[in-house]
Protein backbone atom coordinates (compact mmCIF):
# COMPACT_ATOMS: atom_id res chain seq x y z
CA UNK A 1 0.00 0.00 0.00
CA UNK A 2 2.87 2.39 0.79
CA UNK A 3 4.04 2.70 -2.81
CA UNK A 4 0.49 3.37 -3.98
CA UNK A 5 0.04 6.61 -2.00
CA UNK A 6 0.11 9.60 -4.36
CA UNK A 7 -0.42 13.33 -3.95
CA UNK A 8 -2.74 14.25 -6.82
CA UNK A 9 -5.11 16.96 -7.98
CA UNK A 10 -8.60 15.73 -7.14
CA UNK A 11 -12.02 17.31 -6.63
CA UNK A 12 -13.01 17.85 -3.01
CA UNK A 13 -15.84 15.77 -1.56
CA UNK A 14 -19.40 17.05 -1.59
CA UNK A 15 -20.58 18.21 1.82
CA UNK A 16 -24.30 18.26 2.47
CA UNK A 17 -26.48 19.01 5.49
CA UNK A 18 -29.64 16.86 5.54
CA UNK A 19 -32.83 18.81 4.96
CA UNK A 20 -34.54 17.62 8.14
CA UNK A 21 -33.20 17.50 11.68
CA UNK A 22 -33.91 13.96 12.92
CA UNK A 23 -34.91 13.14 16.48
CA UNK A 24 -35.50 9.88 18.31
CA UNK A 25 -39.03 8.75 19.05
CA UNK A 26 -40.47 7.51 22.34
CA UNK A 27 -40.54 4.00 20.88
CA UNK A 28 -36.73 3.97 20.57
CA UNK A 29 -36.33 4.96 24.22
CA UNK A 30 -38.91 2.40 25.32
CA UNK A 31 -36.98 -0.33 23.51
CA UNK A 32 -33.75 0.81 25.17
CA UNK A 33 -35.38 0.62 28.58
CA UNK A 34 -36.57 -2.89 27.79
CA UNK A 35 -33.08 -3.98 26.72
CA UNK A 36 -31.57 -2.52 29.90
CA UNK A 37 -34.09 -4.33 32.09
CA UNK A 38 -33.34 -7.60 30.36
CA UNK A 39 -29.62 -7.02 30.94
CA UNK A 40 -30.37 -6.20 34.59
CA UNK A 41 -32.10 -9.54 35.01
CA UNK A 42 -29.13 -11.35 33.49
CA UNK A 43 -26.73 -9.50 35.80
CA UNK A 44 -28.89 -10.03 38.89
CA UNK A 45 -29.55 -6.30 39.43
CA UNK A 46 -32.74 -5.06 41.04
CA UNK A 47 -32.06 -1.40 40.25
CA UNK A 48 -29.68 0.59 38.07
CA UNK A 49 -28.69 4.13 39.08
CA UNK A 50 -27.30 6.26 36.22
CA UNK A 51 -25.30 9.33 37.30
CA UNK A 52 -24.73 12.32 35.02
CA UNK A 53 -23.09 15.71 35.00
CA UNK A 54 -22.31 18.11 32.17
CA UNK A 55 -19.17 16.24 31.15
CA UNK A 56 -20.56 12.72 31.63
CA UNK A 57 -24.16 12.64 30.43
CA UNK A 58 -24.20 10.14 27.54
CA UNK A 59 -25.41 7.10 29.51
CA UNK A 60 -28.12 9.17 31.19
CA UNK A 61 -29.25 10.76 27.91
CA UNK A 62 -29.34 7.34 26.22
CA UNK A 63 -32.36 6.54 28.40
CA UNK A 64 -33.72 9.95 29.45
CA UNK A 65 -33.61 11.76 26.10
CA UNK A 66 -31.62 14.70 27.48
CA UNK A 67 -28.46 15.47 29.39
CA UNK A 68 -28.44 17.77 32.44
CA UNK A 69 -27.19 21.31 31.90
CA UNK A 70 -25.06 22.94 34.63
CA UNK A 71 -26.07 20.35 37.22
CA UNK A 72 -25.84 16.73 38.24
CA UNK A 73 -28.60 14.17 37.84
CA UNK A 74 -29.60 10.61 38.66
CA UNK A 75 -31.83 8.23 36.75
CA UNK A 76 -33.25 5.41 38.87
CA UNK A 77 -34.37 2.39 36.83
CA UNK A 78 -36.08 -0.57 38.46
CA UNK A 79 -37.49 -3.70 36.87
CA UNK A 80 -40.94 -2.11 36.72
CA UNK A 81 -42.60 1.30 36.97
CA UNK A 82 -41.60 4.60 35.44
CA UNK A 83 -37.92 5.57 35.84
CA UNK A 84 -37.24 8.36 38.33
CA UNK A 85 -35.14 11.35 37.22
CA UNK A 86 -33.58 13.13 40.22
CA UNK A 87 -32.79 16.66 39.03
CA UNK A 88 -31.63 20.02 40.31
CA UNK A 89 -33.57 23.27 40.23
CA UNK A 90 -32.63 24.30 36.70
CA UNK A 91 -33.21 20.88 35.15
CA UNK A 92 -36.34 19.64 36.88
CA UNK A 93 -38.61 20.88 34.09
CA UNK A 94 -36.66 18.92 31.47
CA UNK A 95 -38.94 15.95 32.17
CA UNK A 96 -41.60 17.95 30.30
CA UNK A 97 -39.42 18.38 27.20
CA UNK A 98 -38.39 14.81 26.49
CA UNK A 99 -40.29 12.03 24.71
CA UNK A 100 -39.38 9.70 27.58
CA UNK A 101 -41.88 9.05 30.36
CA UNK A 102 -40.10 10.01 33.58
CA UNK A 103 -41.06 10.70 37.17
CA UNK A 104 -39.24 13.91 38.05
CA UNK A 105 -37.99 14.48 41.61
CA UNK A 106 -36.48 17.81 42.65
CA UNK A 107 -33.21 17.52 44.61
CA UNK A 108 -31.82 21.05 45.14
CA UNK A 109 -28.43 19.68 46.23
CA UNK A 110 -27.73 18.92 42.56
CA UNK A 111 -28.07 22.65 41.84
CA UNK A 112 -25.09 25.00 41.72
CA UNK A 113 -23.43 26.23 44.90
CA UNK A 114 -25.38 29.02 46.59
CA UNK A 115 -28.68 28.36 44.87
CA UNK A 116 -31.71 27.87 47.16
CA UNK A 117 -31.65 24.79 49.38
CA UNK A 118 -34.99 25.15 51.19
CA UNK A 119 -36.89 21.96 51.94
CA UNK A 120 -34.18 19.63 50.66
CA UNK A 121 -35.33 16.02 51.13
CA UNK A 122 -32.75 13.51 52.35
CA UNK A 123 -31.31 11.63 49.39
CA UNK A 124 -31.99 8.38 51.20
CA UNK A 125 -35.69 9.26 51.27
CA UNK A 126 -35.67 9.89 47.52
CA UNK A 127 -34.05 6.51 46.93
CA UNK A 128 -36.58 4.74 49.16
CA UNK A 129 -39.51 6.52 47.50
CA UNK A 130 -38.16 5.26 44.16
CA UNK A 131 -38.44 1.67 45.41
CA UNK A 132 -34.99 0.91 46.83
CA UNK A 133 -34.95 -1.20 49.98
CA UNK A 134 -32.64 -3.23 52.17
CA UNK A 135 -31.14 -6.30 50.50
CA UNK A 136 -31.50 -5.14 46.90
CA UNK A 137 -28.62 -5.39 44.44
CA UNK A 138 -27.93 -2.03 42.79
CA UNK A 139 -25.73 -1.27 39.79
CA UNK A 140 -24.27 2.22 39.42
CA UNK A 141 -23.48 3.72 36.02
CA UNK A 142 -21.22 6.71 35.54
CA UNK A 143 -18.67 6.89 32.74
CA UNK A 144 -15.93 4.34 33.59
CA UNK A 145 -15.46 0.87 34.95
CA UNK A 146 -12.25 -0.62 36.28
CA UNK A 147 -10.20 -3.79 36.05
CA UNK A 148 -7.02 -4.93 37.70
CA UNK A 149 -4.84 -3.10 35.17
CA UNK A 150 -6.19 0.30 36.21
CA UNK A 151 -4.18 0.71 39.41
CA UNK A 152 -7.32 0.71 41.55
CA UNK A 153 -9.36 -2.21 42.90
CA UNK A 154 -11.51 -3.86 40.25
CA UNK A 155 -15.10 -2.71 40.56
CA UNK A 156 -14.22 0.69 42.04
CA UNK A 157 -16.82 3.45 41.76
CA UNK A 158 -16.33 6.58 39.66
CA UNK A 159 -19.50 8.36 40.72
CA UNK A 160 -19.45 10.79 43.70
CA UNK A 161 -18.82 9.12 47.03
CA UNK A 162 -21.85 10.65 48.75
CA UNK A 163 -24.10 8.81 46.28
CA UNK A 164 -22.48 5.46 47.03
CA UNK A 165 -22.82 6.17 50.76
CA UNK A 166 -26.53 6.94 50.39
CA UNK A 167 -27.13 3.81 48.34
CA UNK A 168 -25.35 1.58 50.85
CA UNK A 169 -27.28 3.09 53.73
CA UNK A 170 -30.54 2.18 51.97
CA UNK A 171 -29.83 -1.24 50.42
CA UNK A 172 -26.73 -2.53 52.19
CA UNK A 173 -23.48 -3.74 50.67
CA UNK A 174 -24.83 -5.02 47.35
CA UNK A 175 -23.84 -1.95 45.33
CA UNK A 176 -21.61 -2.50 42.32
CA UNK A 177 -20.23 -0.65 39.31
CA UNK A 178 -22.38 -1.60 36.30
CA UNK A 179 -21.12 0.94 33.75
CA UNK A 180 -19.93 -1.88 31.52
CA UNK A 181 -23.56 -2.70 30.70
CA UNK A 182 -23.62 0.52 28.70
CA UNK A 183 -20.02 0.96 27.53
CA UNK A 184 -18.20 -2.36 27.26
CA UNK A 185 -16.72 -2.85 23.77
CA UNK A 186 -17.88 -6.48 23.92
CA UNK A 187 -21.59 -5.96 24.47
CA UNK A 188 -22.28 -2.46 25.79
CA UNK A 189 -25.79 -1.25 25.04
CA UNK A 190 -24.47 1.99 23.54
CA UNK A 191 -21.92 0.37 21.24
CA UNK A 192 -24.63 -0.86 18.85
CA UNK A 193 -26.74 1.89 17.28
CA UNK A 194 -30.34 1.59 16.18
CA UNK A 195 -31.10 2.73 12.64
CA UNK A 196 -32.86 5.81 14.02
CA UNK A 197 -29.76 6.73 16.04
CA UNK A 198 -27.54 6.32 12.99
CA UNK A 199 -29.69 8.86 11.17
CA UNK A 200 -29.48 11.32 14.09
CA UNK A 201 -25.70 10.99 14.32
CA UNK A 202 -25.33 11.26 10.54
CA UNK A 203 -26.80 14.75 10.79
CA UNK A 204 -24.15 15.67 13.35
CA UNK A 205 -21.41 14.14 11.19
CA UNK A 206 -22.59 16.22 8.24
CA UNK A 207 -22.38 19.42 10.29
CA UNK A 208 -18.90 18.53 11.51
CA UNK A 209 -17.66 17.62 8.00
CA UNK A 210 -18.94 20.85 6.52
CA UNK A 211 -17.21 22.83 9.25
CA UNK A 212 -13.92 21.00 8.86
CA UNK A 213 -13.83 21.36 5.07
CA UNK A 214 -14.68 25.06 5.40
CA UNK A 215 -11.89 25.44 7.93
CA UNK A 216 -9.39 23.83 5.55
CA UNK A 217 -10.52 26.19 2.80
CA UNK A 218 -10.10 29.13 5.21
CA UNK A 219 -6.44 28.49 6.03
CA UNK A 220 -4.11 31.35 5.17
CA UNK A 221 -0.83 32.80 6.41
CA UNK A 222 -1.34 35.76 8.75
CA UNK A 223 -4.63 34.63 10.25
CA UNK A 224 -4.92 34.06 13.98
CA UNK A 225 -5.96 30.73 15.42
CA UNK A 226 -9.31 32.31 16.29
CA UNK A 227 -9.80 33.45 12.69
CA UNK A 228 -8.80 30.02 11.40
CA UNK A 229 -11.36 28.38 13.69
CA UNK A 230 -14.21 30.72 12.72
CA UNK A 231 -15.78 28.29 10.16
CA UNK A 232 -16.52 25.78 12.92
CA UNK A 233 -20.33 25.92 13.20
CA UNK A 234 -22.79 23.71 15.04
CA UNK A 235 -26.14 25.48 14.40
CA UNK A 236 -26.85 25.15 18.11
CA UNK A 237 -26.52 21.36 18.24
CA UNK A 238 -24.64 20.46 21.46
CA UNK A 239 -20.88 19.95 21.25
CA UNK A 240 -19.21 16.76 22.44
CA UNK A 241 -15.76 18.31 22.95
CA UNK A 242 -14.31 21.80 23.18
CA UNK A 243 -13.17 23.18 19.79
CA UNK A 244 -9.43 22.75 19.26
CA UNK A 245 -7.01 24.53 16.95
CA UNK A 246 -3.31 25.25 17.24
CA UNK A 247 -0.51 26.35 14.92
CA UNK A 248 3.28 26.20 15.17
CA UNK A 249 4.95 24.53 18.14
CA UNK A 250 1.70 24.74 20.09
CA UNK A 251 0.26 22.24 17.59
CA UNK A 252 2.37 19.49 19.18
CA UNK A 253 -0.30 19.47 21.91
CA UNK A 254 -3.52 19.04 20.01
CA UNK A 255 -5.97 19.57 22.89
CA UNK A 256 -5.43 23.32 23.19
CA UNK A 257 -8.13 25.84 22.25
CA UNK A 258 -7.51 28.57 19.65
CA UNK A 259 -5.84 31.80 20.73
CA UNK A 260 -4.60 34.94 19.03
CA UNK A 261 -1.43 33.20 17.80
CA UNK A 262 -0.83 34.01 14.11
CA UNK A 263 -0.20 31.37 11.44
CA UNK A 264 3.11 31.52 9.57
CA UNK A 265 4.19 29.81 6.37
CA UNK A 266 5.49 26.36 7.22
CA UNK A 267 3.57 26.07 10.50
CA UNK A 268 1.87 22.82 11.38
CA UNK A 269 -1.86 23.10 12.13
CA UNK A 270 -3.96 20.71 14.14
CA UNK A 271 -7.68 21.05 14.73
CA UNK A 272 -10.57 18.98 16.04
CA UNK A 273 -14.27 19.67 16.26
CA UNK A 274 -16.99 17.51 17.73
CA UNK A 275 -20.77 17.69 17.94
CA UNK A 276 -22.70 15.07 19.93
CA UNK A 277 -22.54 12.11 17.57
CA UNK A 278 -19.50 13.00 15.46
CA UNK A 279 -15.97 14.38 15.51
CA UNK A 280 -13.50 15.35 12.80
CA UNK A 281 -9.82 16.18 13.12
CA UNK A 282 -7.08 17.29 10.73
CA UNK A 283 -3.36 17.83 11.21
CA UNK A 284 -1.34 19.20 8.27
CA UNK A 285 1.03 21.95 7.21
CA UNK A 286 0.21 25.54 6.31
CA UNK A 287 2.19 25.26 3.10
CA UNK A 288 1.82 24.74 -0.63
CA UNK A 289 4.60 22.19 -1.02
CA UNK A 290 7.28 20.54 1.06
CA UNK A 291 9.64 23.36 0.03
CA UNK A 292 7.74 25.67 2.39
CA UNK A 293 8.74 23.53 5.38
CA UNK A 294 11.83 23.90 7.52
CA UNK A 295 14.89 22.42 5.77
CA UNK A 296 15.26 19.52 8.20
CA UNK A 297 11.69 18.26 7.65
CA UNK A 298 11.21 18.75 3.92
CA UNK A 299 10.97 14.95 3.62
CA UNK A 300 7.93 14.96 5.95
CA UNK A 301 5.56 13.88 3.16
CA UNK A 302 7.57 10.73 2.48
CA UNK A 303 8.61 10.01 6.05
CA UNK A 304 5.38 10.74 7.91
CA UNK A 305 2.31 11.61 5.83
CA UNK A 306 2.66 8.85 3.24
CA UNK A 307 3.03 5.93 5.68
CA UNK A 308 0.27 7.42 7.82
CA UNK A 309 -2.13 7.61 4.88
CA UNK A 310 -1.18 4.12 3.66
CA UNK A 311 -2.02 2.77 7.10
CA UNK A 312 -5.25 4.76 7.25
CA UNK A 313 -6.33 3.36 3.89
CA UNK A 314 -5.52 -0.18 4.97
CA UNK A 315 -7.41 0.42 8.25
CA UNK A 316 -10.48 1.63 6.35
CA UNK A 317 -10.35 -1.35 4.01
CA UNK A 318 -9.88 -3.81 6.90
CA UNK A 319 -12.67 -2.96 9.34
CA UNK A 320 -15.88 -4.89 8.92
CA UNK A 321 -18.38 -7.16 10.63
CA UNK A 322 -16.65 -10.04 12.39
CA UNK A 323 -13.18 -8.47 12.43
CA UNK A 324 -11.44 -8.82 15.80
CA UNK A 325 -10.16 -5.66 17.44
CA UNK A 326 -6.67 -7.15 17.82
CA UNK A 327 -6.35 -7.31 14.02
CA UNK A 328 -6.62 -3.53 13.78
CA UNK A 329 -4.19 -3.04 16.66
CA UNK A 330 -1.68 -5.36 15.00
CA UNK A 331 -2.13 -3.57 11.67
CA UNK A 332 -1.18 -0.25 13.27
CA UNK A 333 1.77 -1.76 15.12
CA UNK A 334 3.10 -3.32 11.92
CA UNK A 335 2.60 -0.39 9.57
CA UNK A 336 3.47 2.44 11.95
CA UNK A 337 6.09 1.21 14.44
CA UNK A 338 5.83 3.12 17.69
CA UNK A 339 9.59 3.61 17.82
CA UNK A 340 9.34 5.96 14.83
CA UNK A 341 5.77 7.23 14.82
CA UNK A 342 5.22 7.56 18.54
CA UNK A 343 1.48 6.91 18.80
CA UNK A 344 0.41 6.10 22.34
CA UNK A 345 -3.39 5.85 22.22
CA UNK A 346 -5.53 3.29 20.40
CA UNK A 347 -5.88 3.13 16.61
CA UNK A 348 -9.58 3.98 16.77
CA UNK A 349 -12.57 3.65 19.09
CA UNK A 350 -16.34 3.54 19.35
CA UNK A 351 -18.10 6.91 19.26
CA UNK A 352 -21.63 8.04 20.12
CA UNK A 353 -22.97 11.14 21.85
CA UNK A 354 -19.66 11.12 23.72
CA UNK A 355 -16.55 11.29 21.57
CA UNK A 356 -15.06 8.12 23.09
CA UNK A 357 -17.33 5.35 24.37
CA UNK A 358 -14.78 2.53 24.55
CA UNK A 359 -12.43 0.82 22.13
CA UNK A 360 -12.22 -2.68 20.69
CA UNK A 361 -8.78 -1.92 19.27
CA UNK A 362 -6.43 -3.14 21.99
CA UNK A 363 -3.66 -5.75 22.14
CA UNK A 364 -5.08 -9.30 21.98
CA UNK A 365 -8.62 -7.94 21.86
CA UNK A 366 -11.21 -10.60 21.08
CA UNK A 367 -13.98 -8.07 20.50
CA UNK A 368 -15.62 -8.84 17.17
CA UNK A 369 -17.03 -5.86 15.31
CA UNK A 370 -20.75 -6.13 14.67
CA UNK A 371 -23.54 -4.45 12.76
CA UNK A 372 -24.46 -1.16 14.39
CA UNK A 373 -20.96 -0.39 15.66
CA UNK A 374 -20.08 3.27 15.07
CA UNK A 375 -16.34 3.79 15.11
CA UNK A 376 -13.82 6.53 14.63
CA UNK A 377 -10.57 6.21 12.70
CA UNK A 378 -8.27 7.85 15.25
CA UNK A 379 -4.59 7.04 14.92
CA UNK A 380 -2.57 9.99 16.23
CA UNK A 381 1.12 9.73 15.38
CA UNK A 382 3.52 11.84 17.46
CA UNK A 383 7.02 11.57 16.01
CA UNK A 384 10.00 13.16 17.70
CA UNK A 385 10.79 16.79 16.93
CA UNK A 386 11.54 18.40 14.56
CA UNK A 387 8.93 16.26 12.74
CA UNK A 388 5.23 16.70 13.20
CA UNK A 389 2.69 13.96 12.68
CA UNK A 390 -0.18 13.70 10.21
CA UNK A 391 -3.77 13.24 11.21
CA UNK A 392 -7.34 12.87 10.10
CA UNK A 393 -10.23 11.48 12.12
CA UNK A 394 -13.76 10.71 10.97
CA UNK A 395 -16.42 8.10 11.61
CA UNK A 396 -18.14 5.17 9.93
CA UNK A 397 -20.85 2.73 10.95
CA UNK A 398 -21.16 -0.98 10.19
CA UNK A 399 -24.45 -2.19 8.75
CA UNK A 400 -25.34 -5.73 7.75
CA UNK A 401 -27.64 -6.52 4.85
CA UNK A 402 -30.81 -6.22 6.91
CA UNK A 403 -29.85 -2.86 8.36
CA UNK A 404 -28.84 -1.56 4.93
CA UNK A 405 -32.16 -2.63 3.43
CA UNK A 406 -34.06 -0.92 6.21
CA UNK A 407 -32.12 2.29 5.66
CA UNK A 408 -32.72 2.18 1.92
CA UNK A 409 -36.46 1.69 2.45
CA UNK A 410 -37.08 3.94 5.45
CA UNK A 411 -34.49 6.69 4.89
CA UNK A 412 -33.81 6.81 1.12
CA UNK A 413 -32.22 10.27 1.22
CA UNK A 414 -29.77 9.23 3.91
CA UNK A 415 -29.07 6.02 1.98
CA UNK A 416 -28.23 8.10 -1.09
CA UNK A 417 -25.78 10.21 0.93
CA UNK A 418 -24.04 7.11 2.25
CA UNK A 419 -23.72 5.73 -1.29
CA UNK A 420 -22.38 9.06 -2.58
CA UNK A 421 -19.69 9.02 0.11
CA UNK A 422 -18.77 5.42 -0.64
CA UNK A 423 -18.50 6.26 -4.33
CA UNK A 424 -16.15 9.19 -3.67
CA UNK A 425 -13.94 7.13 -1.37
CA UNK A 426 -13.78 4.32 -3.94
CA UNK A 427 -13.53 6.24 -7.22
CA UNK A 428 -11.60 9.36 -6.18
CA UNK A 429 -9.59 8.35 -3.11
CA UNK A 430 -9.02 4.78 -4.31
CA UNK A 431 -10.02 3.13 -1.04
CA UNK A 432 -12.21 0.03 -1.29
CA UNK A 433 -14.51 -0.13 1.74
CA UNK A 434 -16.29 -3.36 2.55
CA UNK A 435 -19.97 -3.28 1.62
CA UNK A 436 -21.04 -3.08 5.27
CA UNK A 437 -18.97 0.08 5.96
CA UNK A 438 -21.06 3.25 5.70
CA UNK A 439 -19.15 6.55 5.95
CA UNK A 440 -20.90 8.88 8.39
CA UNK A 441 -18.69 11.81 7.38
CA UNK A 442 -18.58 13.46 3.96
CA UNK A 443 -14.80 13.86 4.34
CA UNK A 444 -13.84 10.39 5.58
CA UNK A 445 -10.44 9.55 4.08
CA UNK A 446 -9.94 13.01 2.55
CA UNK A 447 -6.54 14.37 3.61
CA UNK A 448 -4.69 17.44 2.37
CA UNK A 449 -1.10 17.37 3.64
CA UNK A 450 -0.47 20.95 2.44
CA UNK A 451 -3.38 23.19 3.30
CA UNK A 452 -2.46 26.11 1.05
CA UNK A 453 -3.02 23.95 -2.03
CA UNK A 454 -6.67 22.85 -1.80
CA UNK A 455 -6.51 21.07 -5.14
CA UNK A 456 -4.20 18.31 -3.90
CA UNK A 457 -4.89 15.42 -1.55
CA UNK A 458 -3.45 11.98 -0.87
CA UNK A 459 -5.01 9.06 -2.72
CA UNK A 460 -4.35 5.39 -3.39
CA UNK A 461 -3.44 4.51 -6.99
Amino acid sequence: MLDRVKLLNIPPPVVEIPEEYPQLSKAVYDERLGRLRQRMKTAGLDVVIVYADREHAANFAYLAGFGPRFEEALLIVGQDDTPTAVLGTENIDMVRYTPVELRGVHFPTFSLIGQPRQQVPPLTNILQDAGLEQGMTVGTVGWKYYGGQDGVPAGSFEIPYFLVEALRSVVGDKVRNATGIFMSPYNGLRTVLELEQIIVFEYAASLVAKSMLALMDNVAVGKSELELASPLQNMGVPLSVHPMLSVGEKARFGLASPTGAVAKLGDFLTTAYGIEGALSCRGAFIAETCKDLAPDIQDWLEEMATPFYATAAKWLESVGIGVEGSEIWDLAMTCLPKSKFGWNLNPGHFIAADEWVSTPFTPRSEVRLQSGNYMQFDLIIIPKAPYFGADFEDGMVLADGGLRRRMQNEYPKAWARFQRRRGYIRDVLGIALKEEVLPMSDILGYYRPFLLDPSQALVIR
